[in-house]
């Protein structure tokens, strides 16, 4: 299905990441977002390569893969409706730390740094926003890892 930009920005509200938005500003948010339809198994970005994107998922299953010993790929963590992957990209001029892999054909919502650098810049409150909504989803997952650890300790 095709969605239109109404059905986009309808998306978005429905999103956890953005409870905190007024409509005004998930509507100008939208308008730097770009729809994606991407196939099963469809690598949206590699372990070790430079990262400068995002993404939302809208519709579908994605994993995340880190490479183990013997460059063997081991599956960390699988996302679905609702997540954000790839948050550290917008946030660091760092190498991506895992890969993520189409597991369902999937829909998402891109955000690239340029444009992430644009709302900073044209829109700084509704930046801010952005920048706590991604604080806080790295922070849940360093506290999931640490829970992680612990169990392995």
């Amino acid at each position: 299905m095709e969605r239109t930009r109404e059905n986009v920005i309808n998306v978005v509200k429905g999103l956890p990441f953005f409870d905190s938005f007024s409509d005004d500003e998930i509507r100008m948010f939208t308008q730097y977002l770009s729809l994606r339809q991407v196939d099963e198994g469809t690598v949206l970005f590699s372990e070790g390569e430079m990262g400068d994107y995002l993404f939302f998922v809208i519709d579908g299953m994605v994993e995340v893969s880190l490479t183990g010993d013997g460059k063997k790929h081991r599956i960390i963590a699988n996302f679905g409706p609702g997540a954000s992957v790839g948050e550290m990209a917008l946030l660091d001029d760092y190498e991506r730390s895992a890969t993520v892999r189409t597991a369902t054909p999937c829909e998402i919502l891109i955000l690239t740094k340029y444009k992430f650098d644009k709302i900073l810049d044209e829109q700084p409150k509704t930046g801010i926003k952005v920048l706590k909504g991604l604080a806080k989803n790295i922070s849940l997952r360093l506290r999931a890892s640490q829970g992680r650890f612990k169990d392995i300790l």
